[in-house]
């Protein structure tokens, strides 16, 4: 206990009140150290160890845990790993590489008729940013967007509930955008409709980053870490058509 006393002013988390969100992170962190330990570890050897007392001492501060030692803030929680492998250029995805996120979206209940069955059809546009696959699909007569981490809970929220008129040709327009979250946890995203001959949309930050966008069913989306979404002024959107492109403030279309 005197080594430890000794120590506990080294640790930069001494002092600091795990919030809500650390909690989180450490209890799904440790559940998945004792599992695994207990898993690997032969009968014989096992040693009792309860998940409520370890949570408290990782979100308290570092301690050791099987000889592993942490601290809240390093923990990795979904957006951590969705924000450290984030990347400006998506991969397209199609409906059949998909499906078991879509399915998970469509049993969160969100979205007209949720009980509907979903198909490869229904997917309008699907793109993978890293370990973040981001959905719009069909939910009977309106389209919901999704987010998922990995293979874990998606997010979603309903974008219409019925049939929306494409915009003119050579131009898009803005559905919905926001920013996520506080603090390193926080994310923004913008999804809009495509008219006919646009072959592409990009979004360019105030800081100077240029975020390409999904295309696909008429749709357009992205999504990223940081507050932007729900800044004014800090996003230019630049749409490309074949005859040239056309650049314009968020807040215009």
């Amino acid at each position: 206990m005197t080594d430890l006393q000794r120590l506990a002013v080294l640790d930069p988390a001494r002092g600091v009140q795990p919030t809500p969100a650390d909690w989180e992170r450490a209890t799904s962190v440790v559940d998945r150290i004792v599992a695994d330990r207990a898993a690997d570890r032969p009968a014989p050897a096992r040693r009792r160890v309860t998940r409520r007392g370890v949570v408290g001492l990782v979100a308290a501060g570092a301690v050791a845990v099987v000889g592993a030692v942490t601290v809240p803030a390093l923990l990795p929680g979904p957006m951590d790993r969705a924000f450290a492998s984030w990347t400006p250029v998506p991969g397209a995805l199609t409906g059949e590489q998909v499906m078991p996120q879509a399915r998970r979206c469509a049993a969160s209940g969100v979205g007209s008729e949720p009980a509907a069955p979903v198909g490869p059809s229904d997917v309008l546009l699907a793109e993978r940013r890293g370990v973040a696959t981001l959905l719009i699909q069909r939910r009977g007569s309106g389209v919901i967007e999704c987010m998922s981490v990995d293979d874990g809970q998606p997010t979603a929220m309903t974008l219409t509930d019925g049939p929306l008129p494409p915009p003119a040709a050579g131009t898009v327009n803005l559905e919905t955008r926001s920013s996520v979250g506080s603090g390193r946890d926080q994310y923004s995203n913008a999804v809009g409709l495509v008219g006919p001959s646009v072959t592409g949309v990009d979004l360019v930050l105030a800081d100077g980053r240029t975020i390409r966008t999904s295309t696909g069913g008429g749709w357009w989306a992205a999504w990223w870490p940081g507050p932007e979404g729900g800044e004014i002024g800090s996003i230019t959107v630049v749409v490309h058509r074949p005859d040239g492109s056309t650049t314009h403030r968020i807040e215009d279309l």
